[in-house]
This record gives structure tokens, sequence and C-alpha cells, in this order.
């Protein structure tokens, strides 16, 4: 019942944005307080305009308003401050890349590589090569195939100027990276088809058979690369691919123990570095939420203080952005054990600047609170909640079928809350906005005629109609399966019409 959230956030946001607030929001403290050092590098005045616009942003950035700040620095002349504003925009950028680009393996490739081109523009074919060389070892390493073209395309260029360069041996291996990249990139647009589908439809897709079928077209594509099969990346992808079949086919049991297996070999193989750390707290974010499905509630909970002792790893670089799964995977556990610690939680969730910043923040905060309070039979704010959720712009952006799967939910309560004439209305607009999808999903359509017809009925647990019509529904659909399909379990909640049948 539950609002559980596997893959990706939910929704995508189409809000103006303010590239100045956005880039500076985006900081931490040591990339702030770099920024101060890089800026500082050449000028140290301390009246510096675009240090002293920095810190008035980054001191009080939700109460920051452009047009008092702009006349305080530079009176009326606006032209100056939009300046300003770019200026500081384009340093602070300058600051991220040369505070990353020893830290990250890929801007550190990149930077070898255009080291290498600027010895050979002098003339030194032999410190162009050194550099080249050096590079290829360090895409190696990490499997950049990307990076590996480019450096191998470029070595063969040097080989025109530096005869003693084999440039057999690079043409051999620039076809075989060249399998290499054209595989991994084939696999990567099928994951991204797979991945966008099963996030903006929360698994509640009409079409899972047939994204798991091209997921399994990659598990035999990857498995028929004998040495790519014992590739570290590409057994990132393959889990990729077959843990994904497996949510699909809603196989928790299956999904729990092959997670389990996986990381303990990953971990065994010291797969795991920073460059794929994401995996790894992505793997533990599955993990926790096959353990919730299959009702392993407190070993699910165990699992989120490994999830947020791994998010520290590193200098906790990947800590803001799995917050969220870790704040989910509190709620939804205590939403089993505890409810009340449940709500504790999504009010501390709440107040999170962090998730505040979210897209996914009013879905996944008046959804579940909405659904836990109506686990407690506190209808009235379960529907203040429900309410806040659908006039939120966010809720636009959510994949029709899901808005559709919450606008039935919010019905049941306020039938539950006896608002008749209300759940007449909300019926509808409901057939009227979502027609099309309502055409392709008899099982919904079938739920609002019936709704519809208890409504109207004065006695429905005497009405044999509404009572077949009850069983036809929850024959489309087991119990199990709706909580994995339902915002609100169908299922569940018509069975209460049955009990007095």
């Amino acid at each position: 019942m539950l609002l559980l959230i596997i893959i990706n956030i939910l929704v995508v946001q189409n809000k103006k944005m303010n590239l100045l607030l956005d880039t500076i929001r985006s900081l931490n403290k040591e990339e702030s307080r770099y920024y101060k050092i890089f800026t500082r590098r050449t000028h140290k005045d301390s009246e510096r305009k675009d240090i002293i616009l920095f810190d008035i942003i980054k001191n009080d950035i939700e109460n920051y308003d452009e047009k008092y700040v702009s006349e305080k620095i530079y009176g009326n002349n606006k032209n100056n401050f939009y300046q300003l504003k770019s200026k500081l925009v384009d340093s602070i950028n300058k600051s991220l890349i040369s505070q990353y680009s020893l830290k990250e393996k890929e801007s550190f490739i990149s930077n070898l590589i255009l080291l290498s081109g600027i010895y050979k523009r002098k003339g030194k074919f032999s410190l162009s090569y050194h550099y080249l060389k050096k590079a290829e070892k360090e895409a190696q390493k990490i499997e950049s195939f990307e990076s590996l073209s480019t450096l191998y395309t470029e070595i063969l260029k040097l080989s025109h100027d530096l005869i003693s360069i084999d440039i057999e041996k690079y043409i051999n291996r620039k076809i075989l990276n060249k399998k290499n990249l054209n595989l991994s990139q084939d696999i990567d647009i099928a994951l991204s088809s797979a991945m966008y589908k099963i996030k903006t439809t929360q698994n509640l897709s009409v079409d899972n058979k047939k994204t798991s079928n091209q997921l399994k077209k990659i598990i035999k594509s990857i498995n028929s690369q004998v040495k790519l099969s014992e590739s570290h990346k590409f057994q990132i992808k393959l889990f990729q691919a077959i843990s994904r079949v497996l949510l699909h086919k809603n196989d928790f049991l299956s999904l729990e123990e092959y997670v389990k297996m996986t990381y303990i070999e990953f971990e065994r193989k010291k797969i795991f570095n920073k460059i794929n750390h994401e995996q790894k707290l992505m793997m533990l974010t599955y993990l926790i939420n096959s353990l919730y499905k299959n009702n392993k509630f407190q070993e699910s909970l165990k699992c989120a203080e490994d999830l947020q002792k791994a998010m520290n790893d590193f200098d906790g670089f990947l800590k803001s952005k799995f917050l969220f799964y870790y704040y989910n995977a509190l709620v939804i556990n205590y939403s089993q054990l505890d409810k009340n610690k449940a709500i504790e939680v999504l009010f501390e969730a709440k107040n999170n600047k962090t998730i505040q910043g979210l897209p996914i923040f009013s879905s996944f905060i008046y959804l579940n609170m909405s659904l836990i309070y109506y686990d407690l039979k506190k209808y009235k704010l379960a529907v203040r909640n429900m309410s806040r959720l659908i006039l939120q712009k966010d809720f636009l952006d959510l994949s029709e079928y899901f808005q559709l799967k919450i606008l039935i939910s919010e019905i049941i309560i306020r039938y539950n809350l006896k608002q008749t004439e209300l759940v007449q209305e909300k019926i509808k607009k409901i057939k009227k906005s979502y027609k099309k999808i309502l055409k392709n999903s008899n099982r919904d359509f079938k739920m609002l005629l019936v709704i519809e017809k208890i409504i109207y009925c004065i006695n429905p647990y005497l009405d044999k109609n509404i009572v077949r019509e009850i069983k036809l529904i929850n024959n489309i659909s087991s119990k199990k399966d709706s909580s994995n399909t339902d915002v609100i379990n169908y299922n569940e909640w018509l069975d209460t019409f049955l009990v007095k049948a």
C-alpha cells in the first residue's frame, strides 16, 4: 500500500531554473570553501563584488531578494549586476572543475589527453605520447571505453609524427575497444529506456512484458560475450538488467536472493570503488525494498543502517543523492512496525533541506502521510494530505496512470468520510480527464463503476450485482499483485463489502 520507490525519482520537474541560485545551492561546505580560495588566487581584494554577492546568497538563499541586492551593490545599473551574476557562475564552475580534476578519474583522463595535445602542438611528440599512454592505463582501470576510443585516435594521429609508435598494436586495440564501446552503448540505451519506463510509471505500466523482453535480450547479449562477462563494468550492467527483469515480474523473493548473492560476490571480488559507488548504494536500496516487500521489516531496517554508513564513504559525495532513499527505507518499514514513528520520520524528512530540494518531495511526503493516516483510520488527515499532493504542480509530472491511481485512492478516502456528492463529482471528472487511459485499464474503469453503484445503493452489502462485480474486480488481480500496482489496494477495500455480504 505504501509508496515504494525502488529505481529512481518518479517525477521530472519543469521548473524555471535560476542558474545562479541553483549553482550556489548545490555547493557543499568544502566546495564553498574551495571557491573562496580559488577565486582569491589572483586577486585578494576583500571587497570584491562577486564574493560579496556569493556570501549574501549563501548565507540566506531562501530569503534572497535580487532587486534589493542589485540596488545595494550597483544602484540602478542592472546591466553591471547581470554581468556580475554571470561572472560568479563562471567562477564557481571553474573552481569545481579545478577541485575535482584530480579526484574524478574521467576528468583526470581528459586532462591527460588535453595535456598530450598541448605538447603535440609544441612539437614535443615523445612527451605527448607519454601522457597518452598514461591516460590509457587510467582508462583501462575504470573500463572507460569512450576515453579509450578518443586516446587511440590521438595515438594513431601522433604516429604520423612519431614513427616509434607500434601502429598495428593500437589498431588492434582500437578495433577491440570499438566492439566493447558499441555493446556498452547498446546496453546503456536499452537500460535507459527501461529505467525511464519504470520510474515514470511507478511499476504501473501496462507494457511490462515488452520491457522485460527487452531486458532479457540485454542479459543474453552480455552473456554471449565471454570476455565482457568477466569485466567488472559489465558485471554491474548485468546486475542492472537482471534486477530490472525481476522487478518487472514483481518477483521480490528472487530479487532479494539475487541482490544478496551479487552484493556478497562483488564485495569478495573487490569490485566496488569510488567510480561505481553509486551502484553499491543502489544495490543496498534494492535489497532494502525487496526485504520490505517480503515482510522482513527488521532486516530491511538493518540494511537501511548499512546504506546510511555507506553513504558516508568517500567523504559522503553521494550522501545528498541517496538521503531520500534512506528516509524512504525508514518510512516504508516503520509504516508496518510503528506507524506513529513513520509519521515522525516523514516530518523530519519534510524539514530536511536536501529532501526539500528534490522533485519527488511533495509526492513522497504528502502521499506517504496520506496513506499512513489512512491505515490509522484518520481519514480527514489522510484526505488533507492527498489533496495537497494533487494540488502540487509536481502531480502533473507523474505519469497519467499513476495520477489515476492516486485520484481513485482519494475517492476511496472520501467515500469513507461519507462525502458522497463530492465522490460523484470527482468520478465524472476522472472519466472525462482520463478517458484514454481508462479504455486500456479495465480494472480501474470497473473500480470507478462499482464505486458509483455502491454510492447509489442503500445497502451494497446485500446487492448481489455489486457483490458479483466486486468479485470480478478481485479476480482480475490478486491482493498481493494489487499491493504492487494500486496506491490504496482495491482488493482490500472491496473486501470490506464482501465480509458483510
